[in-house]
């Protein structure tokens, strides 16, 4: 099959600040295997050549100083390649302009939020005519899925739910890294700390106030208690904008129970997590998946998080982690932290349940669901039949 995936521009491919969307495009790309030909559309990147070629994978980058010229450029080579089909990455405005060059090729569009199906970005009567434009709809969650049918009446035979994936490796080799101790060091952290991460963006919609508002309860009554916060404005962004300096304020009379490290690149988060006890989601918008849920998972980490969007469909309560309303944290999170650490054997045991649950998403079983969203609306729109059977995915990168 010879797949197109036109990334969103923004950011580059691979990623190099952390960008999720890109992230997920490397990965799941990888796994699709040597029978697959890839061709991946991204931004030119200091870090990276114009365009390489890597086993299956050609990654062709142009300038991007807009959504419309990128576009054009991503159009104008597309011309040239023949692709079975196009999966566009969470900009379904791309849409229309492919479908009017490309009448004939399937296009998936994967929406990794409700961001940009949103206004002002995009208003529900485009977004229902990128649904009739659209072959196929992919989301990260079955929570995603049911936005999409019933908010913006998209047609429930289009729309997949494919979860996303984890590469537990790098989380479970960090475990064993003498540079966790030395970090641990670094940060202030003793060896009788009891230590909550918070990993993410400094955005409001990721509820890290909550948490602060929360943890000043636990520090009351566990003051070897630590709460480490890392993360940053934006992908690669440390800018300090008021809601930063609000949480710096609730910070402020913690003192140094509470250490705020800058945005970290992906690649070094494995070690982050593991400076860390437990970790703390307290998102407070309806999250279409978090990933940094089933991060903490592969790092073996319990995890406390709110049941918000699509949360649960990946943390399982009181078996790797914990379910608590975002109301409810300032009451709940102090018992919950008690808990983790007066029973023996409670806190290890969910953290070996919780890396269990993140070996159940897996980028291959993602790339598997992915290639049979494509056979079918290829399928679809050509009228061959759709194959019995697949050889399965034989590359996992």
């Amino acid at each position: 099959m010879n797949i197109a995936i036109i990334s969103p521009g923004p950011f580059s491919v691979p990623p190099v600040k952390g960008s999720s969307v890109e992230h997920d495009i490397d990965e799941v790309s990888k796994v699709f295997g040597p029978q697959h030909q890839v061709t991946i559309y991204t931004r030119t990147c200091p870090d990276y050549p114009e365009s390489t070629r890597e086993r299956h994978r050609e990654f062709v980058r142009f300038d991007y100083s807009g959504p419309g010229p990128y576009l054009r450029s991503v159009i104008r080579d597309l011309r040239k390649r023949q692709p079975d089909v196009i999966l566009v990455e969470n900009r379904p405005h791309y849409v229309p302009a492919l479908r009017r060059h490309f009448p004939r090729v399937p296009i998936v569009v994967n929406m990794h939020s409700h961001v940009y199906a949103s206004p002002p970005l995009i208003s529900a009567e485009q977004m229902r005519r990128v649904g009739r434009l659209a072959d196929g709809i992919l989301t990260n969650s079955e929570y995603l899925r049911s936005h999409f049918i019933e908010k913006l009446r998209l047609p429930a035979a289009k729309v997949h739910a494919v979860h996303l994936g984890v590469d537990v490796t790098p989380y479970q080799a960090a475990r064993k890294s003498r540079a966790v101790k030395k970090l641990r060091r670094q940060l202030g952290l003793k060896s009788h700390h009891r230590v909550l991460v918070y990993a993410g963006r400094l955005i409001r919609e990721k509820g890290v106030h909550v948490l602060l508002r929360a943890f000043r309860h636990v520090l009351e009554r566990d003051p070897k208690a630590r709460l480490v916060i890392v993360g940053g404005t934006g992908y690669g962004s440390n800018r300090e904008n008021a809601y930063v300096r609000r949480l710096k304020e609730l910070a402020a009379p913690l003192g140094d129970a509470v250490i705020f490290v800058n945005f970290v690149p992906s690649a070094q988060m494995p070690l982050y997590y593991q400076i860390g006890d437990v970790v703390a989601t307290p998102s407070v918008w309806q999250e279409p998946f978090c990933r940094v849920n089933l991060e903490a998972m592969a790092s073996g980490k319990p995890v406390i998080t709110t049941p918000r969007g699509g949360i649960a469909e990946v943390v399982n309560h009181l078996g790797s982690g914990f379910l608590i309303p975002p109301e409810e944290w300032s009451q709940e999170l102090p018992s919950v932290w008690e808990s983790l650490w007066r029973i023996p054997r409670f806190r290890s045991d969910m953290g070996r349940r919780a890396l269990m649950r993140a070996r159940q998403f897996s980028w291959h079983t993602t790339a598997q669901e992915y290639l049979r969203v494509f056979e079918e609306v290829i399928a679809k729109r050509t009228g061959r039949k759709q194959a019995q059977s697949r050889q399965p995915l034989r590359s996992i990168g």
